[in-house]
């Protein structure tokens, strides 16, 4: 009896050599999914030049990127929220607005990004193109290893510093040499390298935690860790996480208001987690129906209704297409329609 195919590096990788600056542009876009809204002048992508490389494990997502400069826009309830990056700015700059506080990465720099909370970027690039190396992981990875999580948004590693010249020369090692990886060895590279960043920003978290952090996020925090500990809980509900706080359902709902609601939230985070659970390798001989039931979900029918109105598929289809992928270690956009880095951000597991 033959054995199954060892795991591999997912790649989705955008080079075109003939294609319309504005067809490129969409195609661009796509690839990035809804990570960010991508917003252009007309004039911006007539001319838009860009290509995307990205490969991606069950636990961490490396993208490496080179385009035209573009405005790059994030909301607090966007997809993939519960996800942190590590960017380095290799060539041109990036100023915004990070949540409420301003932000600028010029080249060498590497900035945290934490996608829970809102984004605003523009990207400029004198001699012609923004170049940058960004990985990408579960927020519960790096937390934990971070003494102040809310000073963590939006810092910036400037290039001489320390920690920029260590976490740079690092990252862009690992971009070079991730096309010819096994999983084995990117998982273990790009662990060290979250660790790696973690410690190396203790002295400037430590600045950054002077200033103060407005309690509702930190109560939106804790609340939301709360709610992925007990996923599993049928009981898990707006009154009974209001209980446990010791807040009232008209507070808690505020607190949430951002995200959708707290019974949206919920949801959606259920079904990410199985979505996760149902792409994931290892859980491949696990019953989509135990998954479900698992994650709170009470009715197997009514959990695939939703499941295909938010993605697209069927839970049985998003496991077919996911083995196929593990079959086919590269492929280029837009080969499989659907493909974009939001849905493989979505997909890691912790």
């Amino acid at each position: 009896m033959g054995s199954s195919p060892s795991p591999s590096l997912r790649r989705l990788r955008l080079k075109p050599e003939d294609c319309a600056p504005t067809e490129l542009f969409v195609q661009w876009r796509c690839a990035l999914g809804e990570v960010f809204e991508v917003r252009a002048t007309p004039s911006e992508i007539a001319a838009f030049r860009g290509e995307i490389d990205v490969h991606a494990s069950a636990r961490y997502v490396l993208s490496a990127s080179r385009n035209s400069p573009v405005s790059l826009v994030r909301r607090s309830a966007s997809a993939a929220q519960g996800r942190i990056a590590i960017c380095l700015q290799i060539n041109g700059s990036a100023t915004g607005l990070a949540g409420d506080g301003a932000m600028r990465a010029d080249p060498g720099d590497v900035m945290f990004v934490d996608l829970s909370q809102s984004l605003t970027m523009r990207q400029s690039a004198p001699d012609g193109l923004v170049d940058g190396v960004t990985l990408w992981t579960v927020r519960d990875r790096i937390l934990p290893l971070v003494s102040d999580e809310n000073a963590l948004h939006g810092l910036v590693l400037k290039a001489e510093s320390p920690a920029g010249v260590v976490i740079g020369a690092t990252m862009r090692a690992f971009a070079g040499s991730a096309p010819e990886m096994r999983l084995t060895d990117f998982d273990a590279i790009a662990e060290g390298l979250v660790a790696l960043a973690a410690k190396s920003i203790a002295p400037a978290l430590a600045r950054a935690g002077d200033r103060v952090v407005p309690p509702p996020l930190a109560s939106f925090v804790t609340v939301r860790r709360y709610i992925d500990r007990k996923l599993a809980s049928p009981d898990l509900s707006a009154n009974s996480i209001a209980a446990e706080f010791g807040l009232s359902r008209a507070s808690l709902y505020r607190l949430f208001e951002p995200a959708g609601g707290i019974a949206k939230y919920i949801r959606k985070v259920r079904l990410s987690r199985a979505y996760q659970e149902i792409t994931a390798a290892e859980f491949s001989n696990r019953r989509i129906g135990f998954i479900a039931y698992q994650l709170g979900f009470k009715n197997v029918s009514a959990f695939s209704r939703l499941f295909h109105e938010v993605y697209g598929v069927t839970p049985g289809e998003a496991r077919a297409h996911a083995r196929q992928t593990v079959a086919r270690p590269e492929y280029a956009v837009p080969a499989e329609p659907g493909e974009s880095l939001t849905r493989w951000l979505d997909a890691l597991i912790d």
